[in-house]
């Protein structure tokens, strides 16, 4: 079986890149095409995020490619997915005890990134532990939803159910991408380049599937078949 070399590699890596960036604008437009049948109180809020997240993406793509340095805007990209991510699953929660336990992971992963950020890292430095925090928490939330799902499963159809669908999005992506933020320091120093390209082809595989997911939960919010997305989507 033929392997590629490093320059195919690198060429199909930085394409799929650019691809996964061009992906943030589907929610959105999903987001503008469904305006009507979010809940007017969230959907401003809602379009602001996915705005927000698409104009970091590109600033992180152009800062790649021109500055050839986008560490800022990756951190940004950090807080802004983190922060509406677990807003969204706070209002979609029923209960208070998995609301406490979702702010009290908040802070937690606030604390984490914070130390990281003035002890060790720094603005320009891999956000290693920030990531992996992120991840935990993500992948937390979701797997609280799912519970709340399988607890209140003959009243919810899990078609129509647009959380179900990000929290789906939210376990492929953060699970598949947690050993790219693992490990990506690692391979550095080793100047394992070609692995280091391959895990960021699998990384901008998983966040076209994630924002594909997010655009279908979009277009599946609808005032009548779901009200816990209409003030809960992210």
């Amino acid at each position: 079986m033929p392997t590629l070399d490093s320059a195919s590699l690198v060429s199909i890596a930085k394409q799929l890149n650019t691809i996964s960036v061009v992906s943030y604008s589907v929610p959105v437009l999903a987001c503008i095409w469904r305006w009507h049948f979010l809940s007017s109180p969230y959907r401003t809020l809602l379009l602001f995020a996915l705005s927000t997240t698409l104009l970091l993406n590109t600033l992180s793509e152009v800062g790649r490619q021109v500055w050839h340095n986008n560490l800022v805007y990756n951190y940004l990209i950090i807080w802004t997915e983190t922060l509406f991510l677990v807003y969204t699953y706070f209002k979609a929660f029923h209960n208070r005890r998995s609301q406490r336990i979702i702010i009290a992971a908040v802070l937690l992963f606030v604390l984490i990134a914070l130390v990281e950020f003035l002890n060790w890292s720094g603005l320009y430095w891999t956000k290693t532990y920030t990531r992996i925090a992120q991840s935990i928490l993500l992948l937390g939330a979701a797997l609280m939803y799912f519970e709340q799902v399988l607890q209140e499963l003959r009243n919810i159809r899990l078609e129509r159910d647009p959380m179900f669908l990000v929290s789906v999005g939210v376990t492929l992506y953060y699970s598949g991408t947690l050993m790219v933020f693992v490990m990506e320091d690692s391979m550095h120093k080793h100047q394992q380049t070609n692995q280091i390209w391959t895990m960021y082809m699998i990384q901008s595989v998983l966040l076209i599937g994630f924002n594909a997911l997010l655009a279908l939960a979009l277009y599946r919010a609808s005032k009548k078949e779901n009200p816990v997305i209409r003030s809960a989507t992210y």
